[in-house]
């Protein structure tokens, strides 16, 4: 039988800022301050979105602008679009 330490789990609060913080550490500099603004509920639906779309890409903003991703529900909604789209 398992003791009581054994089974205790971690709260949720911790888990996430456990994730955040290595998610954090491979985030380029410039893109800090917006996944903090994101995380913390300080920004715009549309700052959300560029976050996303800048993880997704790989940090590369002419990724985005290129991105062949049409299934991706936030594909109509990303940043950095051609105008002739």
């Amino acid at each position: 039988m398992l003791n009581t330490a054994e089974t205790k789990t971690v709260p949720l609060g911790e888990k996430i800022a456990a994730k955040r913080a290595g998610r954090l550490a491979t985030t380029p500099e410039s893109a800090k301050g917006l996944f903090i603004a994101a995380w913390g509920g300080n920004c715009s639906p549309r700052q959300a979105i560029k976050a996303q779309c800048l993880e997704c890409q790989g940090f590369d903003r002419s990724s985005i602008t290129g991105c062949i991703c049409w299934a991706c529900p936030l594909w109509a909604y990303r940043p950095f679009q051609n105008k002739e789209e």
